[in-house]
């Protein structure tokens, strides 16, 4: 039987499987990842090195020919020790065990000129140049999906519209609006507004792919993927350098994904429309 040792395991699915085993199927298979999911709805993200941390991942040693060998619907059945997958075993008594929450600065500090910078071509959210005529009558549902979502930051009300219109946005397992408020949310945890992430996960989650729901819920909680935590890293470093290979870093992940979350992290730390919206949203909405 092959065996392959993990590298690291996410803290919240360290704890999740030593409180009790997983029993479940693969539901999506990549060449460097796989999704599998249990009757609870539980996700485990197994990825390849290059891939790296996320908040419900198990990352492995390179096994180049182990993703390939993945029919869908295959059983899966693990504990905090031990991952049975097909002919596969995975051995996780030696993964690292990973924290997914970034260390959010407090008090929180407004963003360098070296990161407005750095975001100055993603505000501009989809770009439709060169997109098929459908594709740009998507474009513009999401432009409009984000102004109203900042706007109803602004004026303190119309949240729960707003957000709806950019959950499930988009196609693909994570679609673009739902990625767009991954990196919302993590700019408002950068500004000291921890009060708006859970509401907004709260209200996209339904309306989206499990995939997607379970990285939002993780960006509630002010958890997210690796690159989010180098980009931290280096504001709190303020080395411009560091910064940008940060920001590329966290464009590489995914097709998509990360251009349209940092276009969602632009949306708030950007100079044209930083607002600070601490005091906002505390009860039922006005």
């Amino acid at each position: 039987m092959p065996k392959i040792v993990a590298r690291s395991m996410a803290r919240p699915l360290f704890e999740s499987l030593s409180q009790r085993p997983f029993a479940g199927l693969i539901v999506g298979r990549f060449t460097r990842s796989c999704n599998l999911v249990d009757a609870d709805q539980r996700l485990i993200a197994l990825t390849s090195p290059d891939i790296g941390n996320g908040p419900f991942s198990i990352v492995l040693a390179d096994q180049p020919k182990f993703f390939a060998s993945l029919p869908l619907d295959q059983p899966v059945y693990a504990t905090h020790q031990t991952l049975q997958i097909g002919d596969w075993q995975l051995d996780l008594t030696k993964a690292v065990v990973w924290e997914p929450k970034i260390d959010w600065p407090d008090p929180p500090f407004a963003p360098p000129p070296a990161l407005c910078k750095n975001l100055a071509s993603y505000r501009v959210w989809p770009p439709d140049k060169g997109r098929s005529p459908l594709a740009q009558g998507l474009a513009r549902s999401a432009r409009q999906a984000a102004a109203a979502l900042g706007q109803a930051l602004t004026d303190q009300r119309g949240l729960e519209a707003a957000v709806t219109q950019l959950a499930g946005l988009g196609q693909g397992l994570t679609p673009a609006g739902d990625d767009y408020l991954v990196g919302l949310m993590a700019a408002l945890w950068l500004t000291g507004q921890p009060d708006l992430p859970p509401q907004i996960a709260h209200l996209a989650a339904p309306q989206t792919t499990l995939l997607s729901a379970t990285f939002l819920q993780a960006a509630a909680r002010g958890e997210f993927i690796e690159p989010w935590h180098a980009l931290m890293r280096a504001l709190n470093g303020k080395n411009g350098a560091s910064i940008e290979k940060a920001v590329q870093k966290i464009v590489h992940f995914g097709a998509s994904s990360g251009t349209d979350a940092l276009a969602g992290f632009a949306s708030v730390v950007s100079p044209k429309t930083s607002i600070h919206y601490r005091t906002l949203f505390r009860g039922e909405e006005k």
